[in-house]
Parts: C-alpha cells; sequence; structure tokens
C-alpha cells in the first residue's frame, strides 16, 4: 500500500497536487498529470484514509442518520424506511458525505453520537419532537428534521402535508359513497404523522357528510388485522366498508388479513393506503394510495442539509411536499 508521498515521488509532483487529484479538484492539474497520477493509484492499491483526511482538514464528511424506532426494532424491515434511507444514502454519497445510521427513539444514544464522531451534520426522521429542545442545545451542527412536528422556530425541516393527504383520503372514500369507514394507524399514540393524517382524514369525511367513530380509529396495526379482532369488527351492524391505512405496508398487512378470512377486496371491502411504495403495485389487488415521492424527500433533505453545511448563515427553510392519489384495484365505488 503506497502512500500519498510515495505516489507523488513516483508521479513526479506534489503531494498536494495527488491531493487535489483524489479530492477531484482536476482543474487544478493538467489532464495528463491526472491521468498518470490515477494509473499509479490504481496499480499500487492505495485507498485514501478518509478519518486521517478528516483530522487534517479539521472538517468531517460524516452525517449522523438518526431514525426514530422502538428498542430491538429492526427499521429495515419497514419498507417506507429502507426506501427513504436508501435514498438518502444514494445522495450523501453523491455529495461525498458518509452516513452514519442509527435506529433508536433514546436521547442519550443520540447525544452519544453526535458528541462521539466528529459529525459534520445530522439528519433526524420520526417524531423527535419531545427532545427537540435539547438536541436544539447540543454543539451546534447543521441538521435537518423530517416528518418531525414541533412549535421550535429556527429548525430545518422537510416534510409531507400529512393533514392534507388525510383529507383526500377522506374526500376521496366519501366520494365513492362510502359511508362507513375506519382508519388505521402505525402507532397513532407516539406518532403525529399518524395524528395529522387521521385529523385530516375527519375533515375530508365532514366535507362529505361522514363522520368517522372513535370506535373505528384503530391505534395500531395489531388491534385491526389481527384475524379475530377483524372479524369482530366486520360482523358489527355497521361494519366499515372502507379501511385507510396509515401506510402501504399496514394496508398490504390488513389485506393479506382479509385474504385468510375470504374476504373478497375490494368487492366487499375496500383498503386505501399511504405511501405508494413498490409493495402497494404488487399487492394483491393492486393498492390505492396517497402517493408521496420518497427520492425527491431525500434529495431536498441532503441539498438543504449541504448547504447549511457550506454556508453556515444560511437561515433556517422549511419545505413541505405535497401528495396525489393514485388509483388502482382495491377500492370500489359503492
Amino acid at each position: 500500500m503506497k502512500t500519498l508521498k510515495e505516489i507523488a515521488q513516483a508521479a513526479g509532483v506534489s503531494t498536494a497536487t495527488v491531493s487535489n487529484v483524489i479530492n477531484g479538484n482536476h482543474n487544478r492539474v493538467s489532464a495528463d498529470t491526472v491521468e498518470r497520477i490515477q494509473a499509479i493509484i490504481q496499480a499500487s492499491g492505495y485507498v485514501p484514509n478518509q478519518a486521517a483526511r478528516s483530522l487534517a482538514h479539521r472538517e468531517s464528511h460524516v452525517i449522523a442518520v438518526i431514525v426514530q424506532a422502538h428498542e430491538g426494532e429492526n427499521i429495515f424491515r419497514n419498507p417506507y424506511t429502507a426506501e427513504y434511507v436508501g435514498a438518502l444514502t444514494v445522495e450523501l454519497y453523491r455529495n461525498g458525505y458518509y452516513p452514519l445510521i442509527r435506529f433508536t427513539d433514546d436521547f442519550q444514544a443520540v447525544e452519544s453520537d453526535l458528541r462521539g464522531w466528529n459529525v459534520a451534520g445530522a439528519i433526524f426522521n420520526g417524531s423527535f419532537s419531545r427532545h427537540l429542545q435539547r438536541i436544539h442545545a447540543l454543539p451546534p451542527i447543521p441538521t435537518v428534521f423530517t416528518d418531525c412536528y414541533f412549535r421550535i422556530p429556527g429548525i430545518n425541516h422537510v416534510g409531507v402535508d400529512d393533514e392534507t393527504g388525510g383529507q383526500m383520503a377522506g374526500e376521496y372514500l366519501g366520494k365513492m359513497g362510502h359511508r362507513r369507514v375506519a382508519f388505521v394507524a402505525n402507532y397513532l399514540e407516539d406518532s403525529e404523522v399518524d395524528q395529522h393524517r387521521l385529523h385530516g382524514f375527519r375533515q375530508g369525511l365532514e366535507r362529505c357528510g361522514v363522520t368517522i367513530p372513535d370506535e373505528n380509529v384503530f391505534p395500531t396495526p395489531q388491534t385491526a388485522v389481527d384475524d379475530a379482532l377483524l372479524a369482530a369488527v366486520l360482523n358489527r351492524e355497521n361494519a366499515p366498508t372502507a379501511f385507510f391505512c396509515t401506510s402501504d405496508r399496514v394496508a398490504v398487512q390488513l389485506m393479506q388479513t382479509l385474504h385468510r378470512m375470504r374476504i373478497r377486496i375490494p368487492e366487499q371491502v375496500s383498503v386505501l393506503g399511504f405511501d405508494n411504495l413498490p409493495i402497494s403495485e404488487i399487492a394483491y389487488p393492486p393498492l390505492t394510495t396517497l402517493a408521496q415521492d420518497i427520492t425527491q424527500k431525500a434529495f431536498l433533505v441532503v441539498d438543504m442539509l449541504v448547504r447549511h453545511i457550506r454556508q453556515k448563515t444560511i437561515p433556517p427553510e422549511h419545505t413541505l411536499l405535497g401528495v396525489w392519489l393514485v388509483e388502482r384495484d382495491s377500492v370500489r365505488k359503492m
């Protein structure tokens, strides 16, 4: 393994010139010299020591990606999180940064990571509102929050218009003739995203003259997709004819339970999701859902963070992405 100095000696140039080539500053070096140095690097198998470079330049290219997760939860089993973190990783690499991914709901673990690692910035995904004051009090580093509701000014945030999405879901089911509907959340008590989608859903239904009783609001998938529990719900006199699920993952879980119970979708029960993940297209029947652009969200998050890393005086930013309806085959007109 050659050192930077040895590569410079072999190429007959200074170490600064080799450093410029490695860092992509090719405008400072002639094309012939770039080609010669790159050939020596490839032949020698030289790999730059990123940690040493960070220390030498007093800067880091590591970004802490903090995703809210319950104790022991494998968050990559959630298709939304897998899609979003994957898109973030692509964007970070494209901008020359490297993700340090942490799944936790423990503020002390977050604090330890941000203090212990020389991170250039941080991305928070999830409902960290109750920790926001303490996070805000940590040593200042550029930070972007996603899908997080808060009342503290001066925070960078990229989110989705969850309430409007819920309204669109309510209006759609109401216009499709459904008068008895249900809502299934991920974790209603902890998730402000779910709370805003439910609030919007109620508003959208009310515009169509429909109300949703509290007994038809299921705070977790476990309270709705269990065979026995769902059978009891559907055997009620005023059983719901349509379910709005706060995510495609929950919607597909519900559809699997309905299939086991030999209940036809959408002939007997309609199902509406949220996110427009790839699983919505391959579900049976294909899932009607409210779509958000997860790739665009990741691009905006990284773009916002990188600009705040490179220009410390930029004022805080807030971006809200819209949603749209994707009609497939899981909702029928009554």
